[in-house]
């Protein structure tokens, strides 16, 4: 053919293409892909499964662990008792679970995002985290710090304030014990903050097979620390509040992401039940049992260097159980859980200042508490949650998308 034939046919094909005739004929125009916005990767029961999280700590903060509170009920059989302090005291472990949730999250987006780009984005991710978590973490530092002029069995010294400005706030709870203060859930802050400082470079700088074995180091690390520690005479506030010893729930979050990427594991939904089940039943036994709950007395050994690492494999289990827990009638899909999961950083911060104010409302006039203090404690925690995340946090929030390379929860 021809320059001139062929030229004469490809103005031949543009008439007809322009034509009505030629408008309706596919093979004559050429179909135009839109260009494909990339997902969010959001996982709503995950959202869910923080709020059951906090739930867990503030029972525990709210639920008397001592067996002489439940004396007057004489309708407990005895060997009940110990049970329910356990459970109370259990409720501890969901900040283990918070740590594997969050070290599975940032690893799926991070593994994600160099799969996607070829490498992470550090800075960026520092941006997103920061503006996540900073604004409401350091206003709430300064409003515990004020809350002593009004409360005065408040007590927040200077060693406190100084380790959470600097992020460390829990070697401090490690050397010093707890502080009076509402101030108190701050020190899982600090771990969390640690690790989102050091995990981007390490994960940019190797391979996705290597990370099995910088899980083994990091479980390694942690059973080692206990040990040490424990050989040390430590308190429990020695090791429940140090970032070396408490580092294998976020290592199994870790080989969680590893194993699983963006997939759901093929659980039926009684298997996921099982495990769930089995998981509350050893952290029950070791809530129970393991005597891990007295962080000024000397940390118990086989409670320590048995009980944690069984704690750290259950919130591994319960974080593997939900992801993929979907459908109709499914618990962690229920819009109201995963909208309390959605403010469930707000829920955590807040929770010790909801329950001081309760207490304060309805204490009585020979100053003890009021059996409704806890209910109201966490209606007023909701509210000043929903409260924060609409008005205080969004703003943030959405700045902070502006830096997200892979799109995550909507704010």
């Amino acid at each position: 053919m021809t320059e001139k034939s062929q030229t004469a046919v490809v103005t031949v094909r543009k008439e007809r293409a322009a034509s009505p005739v030629g408008a309706g004929d596919p093979r004559l125009v050429p179909s135009v892909v839109p260009a494909k916005t990339p997902k969010r990767y959001y996982r709503p029961e995950l959202d869910s499964l923080r709020f059951f999280a906090f739930l867990a700590v503030f029972l525990f903060h709210v639920t008397p662990r001592d067996p002489s509170a439940y004396s007057r009920h004489s309708f407990l059989p005895h060997a009940v008792v110990p049970w329910i302090c356990g459970i109370a005291g259990a409720g501890a472990f969901g900040v283990d679970l918070f740590f594997a949730l969050s070290a599975y999250l940032i690893t799926t987006l991070l593994l994600r995002e160099k799969a996607e780009r070829g490498h992470i984005d550090v800075k960026a991710f520092y941006a997103r985290r920061i503006l996540r978590i900073w604004p409401l973490y350091f206003l709430f530092i300064a409003i515990a710090a004020a809350i002593p002029l009004w409360d005065h069995t408040q007590k927040l010294g200077w060693p406190y304030v100084a380790g959470y400005l600097l992020l460390a706030g829990n070697w401090v709870y490690a050397l010093k014990g707890l502080p009076a203060s509402v101030a108190i859930p701050l020190w899982s802050i600090s771990i969390e903050e640690q690790f989102y400082l050091f995990w981007p470079p390490i994960l940019r700088r190797i391979t996705r097979r290597n990370l099995v074995y910088v899980v083994m180091v990091l479980l390694a690390v942690a059973n080692l620390a206990r040990i040490v520690l424990i050989a040390a005479h430590a308190s429990g506030a020695g090791i429940e509040y140090n970032t070396f010893a408490r580092i294998d729930p976020i290592a199994l979050g870790i080989l969680a992401a590893c194993l699983l990427g963006d997939r759901s594991p093929s659980f039926s939904p009684a298997m996921r039940f099982a495990l769930v089940l089995a998981a509350l039943a050893a952290c029950a036994s070791i809530g129970t049992y393991g005597h891990l709950n007295a962080p000024q007395s000397a940390a118990p050994v086989i409670g320590t260097l048995i009980g944690r690492p069984l704690v750290a494999l259950a919130a591994a289990a319960i974080l593997v159980a939900s992801i993929g827990a979907r459908g109709p009638g499914r618990i962690l899909t229920f819009p109201g859980f995963v909208y309390l999961g959605k403010i469930s950083y707000g829920l955590y911060v807040y929770h010790m200042a909801g329950v001081l104010i309760a207490e304060h409302i309805l204490r009585n006039g020979h100053g003890g508490r009021h059996r409704g203090a806890a209910l109201l404690g966490f209606l007023l925690t909701v509210a000043f949650s929903a409260i924060s995340y609409r008005w205080f946090e969004s703003p943030f929030l959405r700045l902070k998308d502006r830096f997200a390379v892979i799109r995550s929860r909507p704010v």
